[in-house]
């Protein structure tokens, strides 16, 4: 079956669906992320999905060549484009003369070309860059070879994360991952035996639907069968609307109702929609965590090696994240929970923060990407990042990761490029720049932005949606545009919400910017509906009668 292509407008249940807009093929055309747009210092307390501090995220690629069912939530571009070596390397080069030595890449699949792959390394290596990569949203592990491996170790690899979902090569088929399991296996046992002081996380799912109790413990097995792994996680499956392992799921029997009841659950609660009896879920986690993670031979092996790589508070920051429901916050009480004692894992050489601390980060920053302009800017933009709950809110659900709103961040970075001195735009976040929902709508009185601009994922909908509910009750009328994985994903749903205006729904850097530039036109008001249909990429209600009659096909 061909890809399905929207070649006009679209009308749905009285939503208008512009034109779809082409995805960015040449990635090298986007600008380089302006750091001096966040305030890194706030975030450089907290670890980030690296589980390191001092770090900055970096992306190479846009989009993913694979379409396995149970992510596609994510999948908001078409195609998989990567930026050249030259245009990648530039940024490596800048942040590391700002003194940045830990990089932490998001691309999902950034060893998929190998060639590119290797040039990378290569290139630090030759340079001496001195660096420490990490990849904590994963790497295709059947896709390494050793040579590659002994690369990356070679140009700075510590931290790694490798992406099993499943053992069953039934469930690989299913997924449509279609992973070599038993070369993966072989790379992990390369890996754990001659660098073991690479810190190497493996990420696999317990629950995905028609799933047999055979099938679980075959890839529970498949993980106790690897010494040793530093950060195994073995996460319960979430189906997320409108993607398409929901719809596998609805195929096989699961009531949309239980799907619905699972939707805002965490990958370690225990969702209805587990095709198990909770008790057998309860007891393929015990057998987890007592013989692989809390083992004392692996305690023993993993901890000293993780002590020369993270400091002591981020591991606890860790591991008080990866035993969320526990009494286990510290690395040390994982010591003293698992019978041993803290001198039984001490290495010769405990890592230090300062080797990596940038102790005048903002300011280094602001002098790197700091634009003279001769004008007064004509609006101003609010962009808000909600993917964090608030101190007094977080539950036992979310884990205690921060991760600086890199997404936003390229938004701005281009908007600033190309209406140069035009557009006044901050970002903030919640948790670090307000840690309330009084201290967001004081932000945004203070602020009074022409439009706001709002990053929203699935986990936090919830979160989303009462954040702008409280602005609305506050008064303020100001538009609200939505974008990220969950509105991109499931526009029909959030556009219910009489709170939001527009949702973005492709390519938000060229779509931000039409949008900006139509109200600046209008008097920094949002225009008519009949302006806002000549933008693409944009989904908003409409009661016209006169709406282009959706038209979808196959190419």
């Amino acid at each position: 079956m061909g890809n399905i292509e929207q070649k006009r407008d679209v009308v749905d249940n009285n939503i208008w669906v512009s034109k779809k807009r082409d995805q960015t093929r040449d990635l090298d055309s986007l600008p380089l992320v302006d750091r001096s747009l966040i305030d890194y210092s706030k975030y450089h307390q907290y670890i980030g999905h690296a589980g390191v501090k001092y770090s900055m995220a970096v992306q190479a690629t846009r989009g993913c060549p694979y379409r396995c069912f149970y992510c596609d939530i994510y999948k908001t571009t078409e195609f998989h484009f990567r930026r050249s070596d030259n245009n990648l390397i530039d940024e490596i080069n800048l942040l590391h003369d700002l003194g940045i030595r830990r990089i932490e890449f998001i691309d999902d699949i950034f060893n998929v070309n190998a060639k590119q792959f290797i040039r990378f390394f290569e290139h630090v290596i030759k340079n001496n860059m001195n660096m420490s990569f990490f990849f904590p949203t994963g790497l295709k592990g059947d896709l390494l070879t050793k040579d590659m491996i002994d690369l990356m170790v070679e140009g700075g690899s510590v931290g790694v994360n490798l992406s099993l979902e499943h053992a069953s090569p039934r469930m690989q088929e299913i997924m449509r991952k279609k992973l070599n399991v038993d070369i993966l296996h072989e790379n992990l046992d390369y890996i754990t035996s001659k660098y073991p002081q690479v810190i190497l996380t493996l990420n696999a799912m317990h629950g995905f639907p028609t799933e047999t109790e055979d099938e679980a413990f075959e890839t529970l097995n498949y993980i106790r069968s690897i010494k040793w792994i530093d950060f195994p996680y073995l996460h319960n499956v979430r189906i997320f609307p409108g993607t398409e392992l929901e719809h596998f799921a609805l195929e096989v029997g699961v009531p949309r109702e239980v799907i619905e009841a699972s939707q805002d659950m965490s990958y370690h609660e225990m969702a209805p929609s587990l095709p198990f009896d909770p008790k057998f879920t309860a007891s393929i986690r015990t057998i987890f965590l007592r013989e692989y993670v809390l083992n004392k031979e692996r305690l023993l092996s993993v901890l000293p090696r993780q002590l020369e790589q993270f400091s002591e508070e981020e591991l606890d920051q860790k591991y008080n994240s990866y035993f969320p429901t526990q009494r286990i916050t510290t690395v040390r009480d994982v010591v003293d929970f698992a019978g041993l004692k803290w001198e039984d894992i001490q290495p010769e050489v405990l890592f230090e923060e300062e080797s990596v601390a940038v102790p005048n980060i903002y300011t280094d920053c602001e002098e790197a990407f700091h634009v003279d302009h001769d004008q007064e800017p004509e609006i101003d933009v609010l962009l808000i990042d909600m993917s964090s709950y608030f101190t007094t809110d977080r539950d036992n659900r979310e884990y205690n990761v921060i991760e600086p709103p890199l997404g936003l961040m390229t938004l701005q970075s281009y908007v600033n490029r190309a209406l140069p001195g035009r557009v006044s735009g901050r970002i903030i976040k919640s948790r670090i720049d307000f840690d309330s929902y009084e201290e967001l709508v004081e932000l945004v009185r203070d602020r009074a932005p022409d439009i706001i601009g709002i990053r929203a994922m699935t986990f936090y909908k919830g979160f989303f949606h009462d954040s702008i509910s409280e602005l609305r009750k506050a008064g303020f009328t100001t538009p609200i545009i939505a974008g990220g994985p969950y509105p991109t994903a499931s526009y029909n749903e959030v556009l219910e919400d009489e709170n939001l205006d527009l949702v973005a729904v492709g390519e938000g850097e060229q779509t931000l910017v039409d949008v900006l530039t139509a109200m600046m036109e209008n008097g920094n008001v949002l225009p008519e509906k009949k302006v806002l249909k000549t933008i693409s990429g944009l989904a908003f209600k409409s009661e016209d009668e006169e709406l282009i009659p959706a038209k979808i096909s196959v190419a």
